[in-house]
């Protein structure tokens, strides 16, 4: 189970609304036997090569930047978020070929530039995702 403060629930989709393009970053938090309570993210610039309406990447200092970030902050590095301008939050293909295991991974539904729906995906042991059940917290 995830559970997601609710003023970086907030702060998230203030970031990512309104951005013309797929914004992607990283989530941390804590983890302990059967959940992970995620209480910090960092957006970083989506370095994808291709149509940036339709693909994410991030650079792989960014990943380094992170996981210092997290030791920094004694939190671990938990997943990664990415938005959906045109789908719905639900992980293409794409997604689940540049996914890693033992990351969730948040994707974010923003039709028209607004929020509509988030979902949470992690990597099964047959490389397929299944989905994350998650709270916002208060």
């Amino acid at each position: 189970m995830l559970f997601v403060e609710k003023s970086v629930f907030e702060q998230l989709i203030a970031a990512v609304e309104m951005v013309p393009e797929e914004s992607c970053g990283f989530l941390f938090g804590q983890s302990g036997d059967s959940s992970t309570q995620i209480c910090k993210f960092m957006p970083v610039s989506n370095v994808s090569p291709d149509c940036k309406e339709v693909r994410f990447e991030i650079a792989s200092r960014d990943f380094l930047v992170a996981e210092r970030l997290a030791e920094k902050d004694n939190l671990e590095l938990t997943g990664i978020y990415h938005t959906h301008l045109i789908d719905s939050a639900y992980p293409s293909e794409t997604d689940r070929m540049s996914a890693f295991p033992n990351f969730s991974y948040l994707i974010i539904s923003l039709p028209n530039l607004r929020f509509s729906e988030m979902r949470f995906w992690r990597l099964n042991s047959n490389n397929q995702f299944e989905e994350e059940v998650f709270e916002i917290l208060n």
